[in-house]
């Protein structure tokens, strides 16, 4: 097997300390490089005098991802300059000193004084090297840390995101704003509040042939039946304002829980209809041919199992799949539930092709960046969200600004996001 060594050339740099060979090296190769050896050395001096000790670092420079190695953050043009006046003193002193040694083993004063002021000046340009201002095209300590950051980090962790989208908002906040920039906190923060907002799609309603069949599946426990009773009661209302009136149909497929059929049974009665019961698809398939061509719209309850109980998922979407009654299908999840087990939710009910999510109990959450997170990852939208139990009243079409305004200590620009996410 190869060394490292013999498959890049090894490099030697001459500092005071290691964390000044790493400054150096990560402003040349950023983690292009490798330190395979550092030893203490004794420096000459002009003329063997004064020596001074120093770190000889041995590195390799290397490509570690898919290019040539090069430094990641170019050199600024004053840090340009001052090297190359570093290099042009360091040529003199050089000339210089073989100039003595041929003519003599002891110089002039007036040569000595040359070299002395020659090393002065060198030693000026170095310590304006070290101390050149820091590129502001880019954030490019090695730790990437900035008070701004930090802060973003610490609202983003107080509302409960995950840390895998606290880490892509902090890779974004780094790829778009410079060093100076990050000094205006109020600035990224407003950008950061604009990027949550464009995370959370949100799925509108589109216009679809008659009967248009509504189904609610989930976890056990999220309100599906009092979900799905709002959406009815919120289409009835808007029905009536346009001087229309709905014919509706309650279906329910839930026999697993007790009362459901009673619960249900009592709002379909404020609704002046009969509600159906179906416990199989054959059941489901000759309710809905005796009550298609006589109702604008069916909403069908269902019953609540563990996201992780794949076999009566399975029997429950086998007792939908009706064929010709494309029906919606929303996923109903609480506002409360933490991002993981939302995600392992979304991912486990994906069989019923699910047109977007509802979120309940929204009045039962102070934070919303578990749900951000999870919807964020897992690529869906939200249609509605929902806020207490008055049936009509408490449940409405989602918005990106029904969730940023809810951001815990982040300074929201309400005027802004209303402009840019309002319909």
């Amino acid at each position: 097997m190869r060394s490292i060594s013999e498959s890049y050339p090894v490099k030697k740099l001459f500092v005071k300390n290691i964390d000044e060979a790493r400054d150096i090296l990560f402003r040349k190769y950023h983690q292009g490089y490798e330190i395979v050896n550092k030893r203490e050395v004794l420096d000459g001096g002009f003329l063997g005098l004064f020596p001074r000790e120093l770190l000889e670092v041995s590195y390799i420079t290397k490509d570690i991802s898919s290019g040539p190695s090069r430094p990641l953050y170019p050199l600024s043009s004053y840090q340009s300059q001052q090297e190359n006046e570093a290099s042009r003193f360091s040529k003199q002193q050089e000339d210089l000193l073989k100039k003595l040694s041929e003519k003599t083993a002891q110089p002039s004063s007036a040569l000595t004084s040359q070299i002395n002021e020659l090393s002065r000046q060198l030693q000026e340009i170095n310590r304006k090297i070290d101390e050149k201002p820091v590129s502001i095209n880019s954030v490019s300590s090695a730790d990437d840390s900035h008070s701004s950051i930090d802060k973003i980090e610490d609202l983003l962790a107080e509302n409960e995101f995950t840390l895998s989208y606290i880490k892509k908002i902090k890779n974004k906040i780094k790829s778009t704003f410079s060093l100076e920039k990050l000094d205006d906190f109020s600035r990224v923060q407003r950008s950061v509040v604009d990027w949550i907002g464009e995370d959370i799609r949100v799925e509108h309603e589109v216009s679809i042939r008659k009967p248009r069949t509504v189904i609610i599946v989930g976890p056990t426990g999220v309100g599906k039946t009092t979900t799905l009773v709002k959406l009815a009661a919120q289409n009835v209302i808007a029905a009536k304002s346009n001087s229309k009136k709905l014919q509706l149909c309650f279906i329910t497929t839930d026999t697993m829980r007790v009362g459901a059929f009673e619960q249900l049974s009592r709002w379909a009665d404020m609704f002046n209809l009969e509600l159906q019961k179906a416990e199989n698809v054959d059941d489901v398939k000759k309710i809905y041919e005796s009550v298609r061509n006589s109702v604008d719209m069916i909403f069908i309850d269902t019953s609540g199992f563990s996201p992780n109980d794949s076999s009566h998922i399975g029997a429950m979407k086998a007792t939908l799949d009706v064929p010709g009654m494309n029906p919606e299908v929303y996923l109903a999840v609480m506002a409360s539930t933490k991002a993981s087990d939302l995600v392992n939710i979304m991912q486990n009910y994906e069989p019923f092709g699910y047109k977007s999510v509802i979120i309940t109990k929204c009045d039962e959450s102070n934070h919303y960046g578990n749900v951000i997170s999870a919807i964020s990852e897992k690529n869906k939208c939200i249609s509605y969200i929902t806020n207490g139990q008055k049936v009509g009243h408490c449940i409405q079409k989602a918005n990106p600004i029904d969730f940023l305004i809810r951001l815990e200590n982040f300074e929201v620009d309400r005027i802004h996001i209303e402009d840019k996410f309002g319909e």
